[in-house]
């Protein structure tokens, strides 16, 4: 598919004329590419499709070529989007076997108008519309740990490690994804072949602080994460403590009962209450008055709080 930029993106048909001095951008796939652009483009494109795991963009002498990589929303941690770029002062080609890149320059050319023979302003927006709704998304991000926040002050969280190891992953997926696009706006920035003009230099200057931006805001979100882990780990010190607690108190009040079972379990032939036929009782009333002074002991000092 291919759309011209005169003031809108307007598709481009079969049998349409196109001028020479006319700013185009063509979508096609990878077939299409082998097929009708790879001797006449550089053949690093290609390798910059298949063969590259981040974003990136090489300048060339009056050409730009460069792959992205996107990671999905609904699946952080699963398969990316990829295509790549070729870019000259009058033409973008876009190759993309995903058809995702198609409806976003349909959507685009619903919506959007672009200055003639203006091609990088156009990959402004393109770039522009991949990271349209992450602010939403990073905040609907943030209630979501909020709300696992509330849970975790409510009582512990079944599986939690393994959630808060999945949350942690995505986050870094999205952080090293902002970078890589600070890090590819950054480079259109430096304009090392000369090939854009001082405006185009700007927008990609405003990319590049954008991306910055949403970078900072996962990084917060990382740290967010990483107090919640902490958090589990208090509780779950807290728990232990209150169970040592628990097991210390129930120690103390039978250890004065095992010394008197102890003792008497000797058995010696001198010892006056193993033939008194009291001596049973008393050593029940004995151990019963130990037990309740030793819980009201306890009490005083709010052992059992």
């Amino acid at each position: 598919m291919r759309y011209r930029l005169n003031g809108g993106i307007e598709p481009i048909e079969e049998d349409d004329d196109i001028g020479d001095d006319e700013a185009l951008v063509e979508i096609i796939t990878s077939v299409q590419y082998e097929e009708d652009y790879k001797k006449q483009f550089q053949k690093k494109m290609l390798l910059n499709i298949y063969h590259t795991h981040y974003c990136r963009a090489d300048l060339l002498k009056g050409c730009v070529i460069g792959a992205f990589v996107i990671p999905r929303k609904d699946d952080l941690l699963g398969t990316y989007t990829t295509f790549g770029f070729y870019m000259t002062a009058e033409k973008l080609v876009l190759v993309d076997d995903s058809g995702i890149i198609d409806k976003l320059v349909k959507h685009m050319a619903e919506a959007l108008t672009v200055e003639k023979t203006y091609t990088a302003h156009f990959f402004f927006e393109l770039m522009e519309y991949l990271v349209k709704e992450d602010v939403i998304f990073l905040q609907n991000y943030e209630k979501r740990l909020s709300e696992l926040e509330g849970v975790l002050l409510e009582g512990v969280i079944d599986d939690f490690d393994k959630k808060m190891l999945t949350i942690r992953k995505e986050l870094l997926a999205l952080q090293s994804y902002y970078q890589q696009l600070t890090d590819v706006s950054e480079t259109l920035e430096e304009n090392q072949n000369h090939m854009f003009e001082e405006d185009d230099c700007r927008i990609f200057d405003l990319y590049s602080k954008r991306a910055d931006r949403l970078f900072d805001n996962t990084r917060r979100l990382q740290e967010y994460s990483i107090q919640l882990r902490e958090m589990y780990e208090s509780q779950i010190d807290i728990r232990q403590n209150k169970i040592m607690k628990f097991l210390t108190v129930v120690t103390t009040i039978f250890l004065p009962l095992s010394l008197i079972a102890g003792w008497y379990g000797m058995n010696f032939v001198g010892m006056p209450e193993l033939s008194s036929p009291y001596g049973y009782g008393v050593v029940i009333i004995v151990s019963i008055a130990i037990i309740l002074v030793e819980i009201w002991l306890f009490k005083i000092k709010k052992w059992f709080d």
